[in-house]
Parts: structure tokens; sequence; C-alpha cells
């Protein structure tokens, strides 16, 4: 019989699980960043903190996040979450660009020959539904942020 090696090892003994199973930890991630309002409670934490502000370059609402889009958005999380370990307060205001011709390609590549009014009827609700789409994605890859505040290139304000 061969020899169990695992025991002539030194490591450490950790409650962490071999198994990283995300598949069925992540819903449970979601849920208690959510219900616990993680994000609320660390701006909170750094009230009156000297303040960091990571002028974000919005995605284009125009479909899934994409590899491009993810690593964007993963690296300026980095950026403000370290900022924040450093004692700063680092809000992150997510945004979406919802004008160009990046939608309009798309809206008008499914319906040809459309009024201009309603080519932008059509553009606004398919933005809103992608920002939905995006929102979600960018929170399952662990962004924090004001999601529920976000600025839009739609909104006049």
């Amino acid at each position: 019989m061969a020899p169990n090696y695992k025991e002539t090892l030194n490591l450490p003994r950790t409650d962490f699980p071999m198994k990283a199973n995300l598949a069925s930890r992540e819903p449970d991630f979601l849920r208690v960043w959510e219900e616990t309002r993680l994000y609320e409670q660390i701006q909170k934490a750094r009230e009156g903190a000297e303040l960091f502000v990571l002028h974000d370059g919005p995605p284009f609402a125009n479909g899934d996040v994409h590899m491009g889009t993810a690593l964007n958005k993963i690296l300026k999380d980095m950026v403000v979450k370290s900022q924040t370990m450093l004692g700063k307060r680092a809000p992150f205001v997510p945004g979406w660009d919802c004008h160009g011709l990046p939608i309009e390609y798309k809206v008008v590549k499914e319906s040809r020959g459309l009024a201009p009014l309603e080519i932008r009827k059509r553009c606004e609700a398919f933005a809103r539904r992608f920002i939905d789409i995006q929102r979600e994605q960018f929170k399952r890859l662990g962004v924090f942020g004001d999601w529920g505040n976000p600025y839009l290139t739609m909104n006049p304000g």
C-alpha cells in the first residue's frame, strides 16, 4: 500500500473548506451583502475621512458583461476597496453610457424603417434592460457600489 503523504506535510489547520462550491455559496454571499447593507456600512464607517473619488468611465448598456467590461470594473473596484482599507472614504457610484452608436446599432438592426422618435424610445428601453442585467452581473463579480442610485447618461440631471 502506498504511503499517505498528506500526513507528512506540515500544513496549517483551518476551518476553510477544501472545495470552494462557489455555485452554491455565491447566492449566500450576495444575500448577506444585501441584507447587511455592507456597502452602506462601509461608507458610514468612513464618514469624515479623506475623500477618494475614482471617476468611472461607464460601460455601454448594450449587452451582457464580457471579459473587457468585467476586467475594467473589477480593477476599479480593487482600487476603491484598497483606498477604503487605507482609511479613506471611497464611494463608488456606478454608471452607464446609455447613448450612442452601440445601442442605436443594435436597436436599428432589429427593426429597420422606424421613425426617429420610435428609435429613441426603443433605445431607452433597450438600455434600461441591459442596465439591470449588467448591474446584477457586476454584483455577482463582487463589485461594491451605490447600485440603487447610478448615474445614467439618459437622465437629464
